[in-house]
């Protein structure tokens, strides 16, 4: 195989790797904006409705906005909610964008 053709495969193949990273990085950045939508709605239902029945929560779901929402999951969680830490920004950002009575809790 000549220099040349060599580097033309490298090319092709880094730019390949390249466009699949991306596309996995934008998948991933995807579930994490909707909160994996299916995992992380399992998971704030199962912390807020030990307490709360879903009905409460959903009708905050629409009136509250993201900082709103991250500072009620922070107390909750201060107050025995049981929700890892490193999943508070993920339930904040999976309430926030739950369209009133959608999404998993509200069901």
């Amino acid at each position: 195989m000549s220099e040349a053709n060599g580097r033309s495969v490298y090319m092709k193949s880094r730019k390949f790797y390249g466009v699949l990273f991306s596309f996995v990085l934008v998948a991933m950045l995807a579930l994490a904006g909707t909160g994996g939508a299916s995992g992380i709605g399992g998971v704030v239902k199962t912390a807020c409705t030990k307490c709360h029945s879903s009905k409460r929560i959903c009708l905050n779901v629409g009136a509250k906005n993201l900082d709103m929402w991250k500072a009620t999951v922070k107390t909750m969680v201060r107050k025995g909610a049981q929700l890892p830490a490193d999943k508070i920004n993920a339930a904040a950002s999976y309430l926030t964008n739950l369209k009133p009575g959608a999404g998993e809790i509200c069901q």
